[in-house]
């Protein structure tokens, strides 16, 4: 009886499932090689683009290194001055504190120093 319950496909059947498995083979083989030519063609690209970066970088570091050195040389110890002359009047007025915070200069030492005191002129000098 158990010879008789175990039905084995029919041939055609087998050669359908077979078809399809080779036709889903052959897909997957095709997407891996369509893969391997699209990280290929990826990977050129990129490399040239490298080169072009590292040759474009050689040819204006000569540049940039001259602008550093002039700014570290006159430009920036000209701003740094600059920032603490702010800084000092920030000191004696404290109406401009405002100002600095909203342009980034530290208040810090702003705050801690006492204001000096600013007498009023009289009212019929501020009249003339």
């Amino acid at each position: 009886m158990s010879d008789a319950e175990m039905k084995t496909p029919a041939p055609a059947e087998l050669s359908q499932l077979q078809a399809k498995f080779d036709t889903l083979n052959h897909l997957v083989v095709s997407v891996l090689v369509l893969l391997v030519i699209i990280s290929g063609t990826l990977t050129i690209y990129l490399l040239r683009q490298w080169s072009s970066t590292r040759k474009d970088l050689a040819a204006a570091r000569p540049g940039a290194i001259q602008i550093i050195a002039e700014y570290n040389k006159e430009r920036g110890p000209r701003m740094d001055a600059f920032i603490n002359k702010l800084t000092d009047y920030g000191r004696t007025h404290t109406n401009f504190i405002p100002i600095l915070l909203k342009y980034g200069v530290n208040p810090s030492s702003l705050t801690s120093a006492p204001p000096a005191a600013v007498s009023p002129a009289p009212a019929s000098a501020r009249k003339k």
